[in-house]
């Protein structure tokens, strides 16, 4: 008989439970022939804790994982779930499976009552009885619950099936921002619209007094609308206080949400490579914890790379408590300026320093983007405007033609033609060849004005076509 882990006797402390889940993530990154020298080095001769993370390990292939929650994606050839196709479940009818992850099961199903299509996601019955694997899934369910926001993930209900705790949640087309990513740089539009609708779900949570404290692309859907969800909250932690509403600056409550353990501070929560450096730490965190995590984030849209890079997580920490990250833009010359300063400031390594709250963040995410959209505008509005005028010189051209009399040279007199008023400035203007005439163009259209009587023709412009 295989010998009974602590964790499975449920006897472990939380606080060791997440120093096991933090080391068993890095082994797992590392190529199998080099995790014995990482647990030798890391575990420093703990033995219980070496033997924890590798009997994790060994049961690996049963899809027994404990740090991270596989969002519902494509099915790996082969997987299967414990749950019956067909079976059904209170009012919901399993469809198929979707996809086997560290924390559950997901599967697609239909809830007959209100004839709609769901994600039902199962906590493995491995884990059932596991006291701190059941507080990270109840935890999940009760902070997504008490979200109800558009960019986040909606929690329908919540059941037991055969002992296994489950929750019913809103089913999600389209792929995680993991996977958009994809080693291709993104568009800086898009990069900038996202990064809005992230710092919207997460204001959301800020107000209930909710941190999330595992902000990264896997935990970042996107649908197939575009649209943002932000996803497993299975880390998430309530605050002493919430924070004041961006709309009415009053304090919603966390009466729903007072089940959402802190952490102590000294325990390693989070992953890796997206920690902030408290986390990094092991101290306590706040909102302003989510903001460099979203940093982090932001950095990877705009670049396709981490800012704090390292072989070993002991440089990746060492990295995000000590280095400077390159700046976006030495990787991306297309990322301008004001984007690079707000990517920069949200990853500041002092908490002072950064962004206070995600309302400030978006609050420049938002005048980025409304000034590149009047850029945009400008620039059309400049093309058109040089194209009036061209028809315009054009017209003159030809008027000049039929009226020239002689080759004389004409006389050069001083003199004011336009009256240039703050609100009807003049943009561009041309004077004919024979001194005669001038096209001009302001708010009103484009003109012809005859310079020796000041008789003034307007050229027709095409419909719709405004100045203003």
């Amino acid at each position: 008989m295989r010998h009974q882990t602590a964790r499975e006797r449920g006897i472990m402390s939380t606080d060791r439970w997440h120093e096991i889940e933090t080391l068993y993530h890095s082994a797992r990154e590392r190529k199998p022939e080099d995790r014995s020298a990482y647990l030798e080095d890391v575990c420093r001769g703990d033995v219980a804790l070496r033997g924890e993370i590798e009997s994790l390990l060994a049961q690996e292939e049963r899809a027994v994982k404990f740090l991270e929650t596989d969002e519902p994606g494509a099915l790996e050839p082969g997987l299967e779930g414990s749950v019956p196709t067909g079976e059904r479940i209170g009012p919901y009818l399993v469809l198929d499976f979707l996809q086997k992850g560290g924390m559950g099961e997901v599967y697609r199903a239909r809830d007959v009552r209100l004839d709609r299509a769901v994600a039902i996601k199962f906590l493995p019955g491995a884990l059932a009885a596991t006291p701190d694997a059941l507080e990270r899934f109840q935890r999940e369910v009760r902070a997504a619950s008490a979200l109800n926001h558009p960019r986040i993930c909606t929690v329908h209900d919540v059941g037991e099936y055969q002992g296994r705790p489950f929750f019913v949640m809103e089913l999600l087309e389209g792929q995680p921002l993991r996977d958009r990513i994809a080693g291709q740089v993104m568009a800086i539009p898009e990069v900038v619209d996202l990064g809005m609708q992230i710092c919207d779900a997460l204001q959301a949570a800020h107000a209930k007094g909710i941190v999330h404290r595992d902000i990264k692309p896997a935990n970042i859907f996107v649908t197939s609308s575009g649209q943002i969800k932000i996803l497993d909250f299975g880390l998430a932690k309530l605050t002493a206080k919430p924070h004041p509403t961006a709309a009415t600056g009053m304090s919603e409550t966390t009466a729903t949400v007072t089940g959402i353990v802190n952490s102590r501070p000294g325990s390693l929560m989070g992953t890796l490579a997206y920690l902030s450096p408290e986390q990094a730490r092991g101290e306590d965190v706040d909102t302003r914890t989510d903001i460099f995590s979203f940093g982090i984030v932001l950095y990877e849209m705009a670049t396709v790379r981490l800012p704090f890079p390292g072989e070993t997580p002991e440089e990746v920490i060492d990295a995000i408590l000590h280095r400077t990250p390159v700046k976006p833009s030495e990787l991306n010359p297309t990322i301008p300026a004001s984007l690079e300063r707000i990517i920069l400031r949200a990853l500041e390594k002092e908490r002072t320093a950064r962004y206070q709250s995600v309302g400030d963040l978006l609050a420049d995410l938002t005048e980025l983007q409304q000034a590149s959209r009047r850029r945009s505008i400008r620039r059309a509005w400049l093309a058109a405007g040089f194209t009036v005028l061209a028809l315009g010189a054009g017209l003159l051209f030809a008027i000049n033609l039929a009226r020239n009399s002689g080759d004389g040279t004409p006389e050069i007199v001083q003199r004011q033609l336009t009256a240039n008023s703050v609100n009807d400035s003049v943009y561009f203007a041309s004077i004919a060849g024979d001194g005669k005439q001038l096209a001009y163009t302001d708010l009103r259209g484009v003109h012809i004005r005859a310079i020796d009587t000041g008789e003034v023709y307007n050229v027709p412009l095409p419909p719709g076509f405004c100045f203003r």
